[in-house]
């Protein structure tokens, strides 16, 4: 039998255009932070240090945004972001509503085979930065529910070496909370350079 009858929660939200007014600022203020997170990321010592392959930079930073990721809001900023068949070298950056902002680093293919023995080497520096390692199968998920991802400090030595080679890509992410609006700009910037430093045997 259809049920399309509105709960009292359901109809407060109908027949308020306040909501989705005040979601709509929200967004808007989200890519402009995007914005202010590319020029920061672009702006850092690190980023004109790094040895970049020129392809890797060809093309523009790019802010995404939808409506759907688990049925909820989100916004992405990818920079750098090179994604060539299965070659991939990307920087994203996102914002889940109701959730939280992540950064993540990721790496896929010839790219990934290249700093792979510096990251698998340099696994007490990624913990001491609070990142953590996705631990699924398909790139393409970006949250932390589900056991998707592990701090890397809480994985042995034995197995990390394990975990880098499981796949042909790579994600090493962090997230910031919602809480941390005002910082996470500096916050995002501080983790990208801490991983060019890394990924130039600079860490």
């Amino acid at each position: 039998m259809e049920n399309f009858e509105l709960t009292a929660a359901e109809a407060e939200v109908a027949m308020s255009a306040d909501l989705l007014l005040l979601k709509n600022r929200v967004m808007e203020k989200v890519v402009e932070l995007m914005g202010a997170i590319h020029r920061g990321l672009g702006e850092t010592q690190a980023h004109h240090a790094f040895a970049f392959e020129p392809e890797w930079l060809r093309q523009s930073a790019k802010i995404s945004k939808g409506e759907q990721y688990r049925q909820l809001p989100w916004v992405m900023l990818d920079f750098p972001r090179y994604f060539s068949g299965k070659d991939v070298f990307a920087f994203r950056t996102m914002f889940w509503w109701g959730h939280y902002f992540v950064s993540t680093l990721h790496l896929a293919g010839k790219v990934k085979e290249r700093f792979l023995d510096t990251i698998a080497d340099n696994q007490s520096v990624l913990a001491g930065n609070g990142f953590q390692v996705y631990l699924g199968d398909d790139p393409w998920e970006h949250d932390f529910e589900g056991g998707n991802y592990k701090p890397i400090g809480n994985i042995s030595l034995a197995d990390w070496r394990l975990v880098t080679d499981r796949h042909d890509f790579l994600k090493i992410a962090k997230p910031y909370s919602l809480a941390q609006w005002g910082e996470v700009k500096d916050e995002v910037v501080a983790a990208y350079a801490a991983l060019l430093a890394l990924l130039d045997n600079k860490g």
